[in-house]
């Protein structure tokens, strides 16, 4: 039997032993005590293991290539400094004027009956 987060099982539901499930009452919270957000924890930076992952690929028959830290900051200093484009705002194409007038009968059957055919 699943039970999820939060959620109660139904009365109908049975446990393994064949009891019928009790059934939970929802917790009542005092309105004393204001609820305080979580504090979210500071993120650490995080070391690749290059030494181990080199050998990883080695032993694999692989060449672990590892790029150039300097020339990846350089890069990221160009981006950086170079001026954002300006906002060109999007041209909108003029309304379609609906032509309000009466409807025309455009005939697209020949009549057949006078025509003279060549046998």
């Amino acid at each position: 039997m699943e039970v999820f987060a939060g959620h109660a099982p139904l009365p109908q539901e049975h446990h393994a032993s064949g009891a019928p499930a009790p059934v939970r009452a929802p917790e009542a919270r005092s309105t004393a005590e204001p609820v305080r957000p979580r504090a979210v924890p500071r993120v650490q930076p995080f070391q690749l293991p290059v030494d181990e992952l080199k050998n990883v690929a080695e032993t694999s028959g692989l060449q672990w290539v590892l790029s150039d830290t300097d020339k990846i900051a350089a890069a990221q200093a160009a981006i950086a400094s170079e001026p954002k484009p300006a906002h060109v705002p999007r041209e909108r194409p003029p309304a379609v004027v609906v032509d309000e007038g009466p409807l025309v009968l455009v005939e697209t059957k020949r009549d057949l009956r006078n025509l003279q055919l060549p046998f």
